[in-house]
């Protein structure tokens, strides 16, 4: 199986070393970055999503204008819209960018975070939540028919979308999480599992677990995200002064 390299855009230039200025928005330094990591051959960058940050998916379709090739991790947090509306929301994107989209799963594990933006349930019903959601989603995208469901979270009635994705193979649905809900879920829907990096005793004990729970699902293994923050200078000294 290949390997594929994921960068980041933001919606304007900031990092850890160089703090934020000016307009949240910089659509100029969105196309920008775009274009440079289409050109030095990633395959997809990831758009973040934080309780206080510029929409993800807004970020995204600026950044697909602005390249041709270039995949998009969009990072979606369930709960605040319906499933069957960011179903749609997604296999839309997806058809503009002839199959460019994939979907980076945010649950929440800050409840302060949560909070800000009206969400007050505990990190054990949003994993809940989460996997109801993605349920949804699924058959959003799959259905050839109208369906009902009736949930814990979510009861609907009568959908179907007249968009889904635009590969057969789908959206693919990138989840990350080290707690045993997050692992669940991750477990269930999960087609790539994203960690950060660890010692190798650490990401080997995950990725075990990750298996063991999609193996519960009667799923293949999922594909395994491994992100990491490289420090770059002209000599070894210097990266780590």
């Amino acid at each position: 199986m290949p390997v594929e390299f994921i960068g980041y855009v933001a919606g304007r230039n900031q990092s850890e070393t160089i703090p934020g200025g000016g307009p949240a928005v910089d659509p100029d330094y969105i196309a920008t970055t775009a274009i440079l990591h289409e050109n030095a051959g990633f395959d997809r960058v990831l758009v973040a999503f934080h309780s206080n940050s510029p929409d993800s998916i807004v970020i995204a379709q600026h950044a697909a204008a602005a390249t041709r090739r270039l995949g998009l991790l969009i990072a979606h947090r369930p709960g605040f819209v319906a499933p069957t509306l960011a179903a749609r929301q997604l296999a839309t994107l997806d058809h503009i960018t002839r199959g460019r989209v994939a979907v980076h799963i945010i649950t929440g594990g800050s409840d302060v975070e949560l909070q800000a933006d009206g969400d007050n349930t505990t990190k054990a019903r949003r994993y809940a939540r989460t996997a109801e959601y993605l349920d949804i989603v699924r058959r959003e995208w799959t259905a050839a028919a109208p369906f009902d469901h009736h949930g814990t979270f979510y009861r609907i009635h009568g959908a179907q979308s007249q968009v889904q994705p635009y590969r057969p193979e789908g959206i693919p649905i990138y989840f990350g999480g080290v707690s045993d809900e997050a692992i669940a879920v991750a477990g269930r829907h999960a087609d790539a599992y994203a960690l950060w990096g660890e010692t190798y005793d650490q990401v080997a004990e995950l990725i075990a677990r990750v298996r063991a729970a999609a193996a519960a699902h009667g799923r293949p293994p999922p594909r395994f995200s491994l992100s990491l923050r490289p420090i770059l200078a002209d000599t070894e000294d210097a990266a780590w002064a």
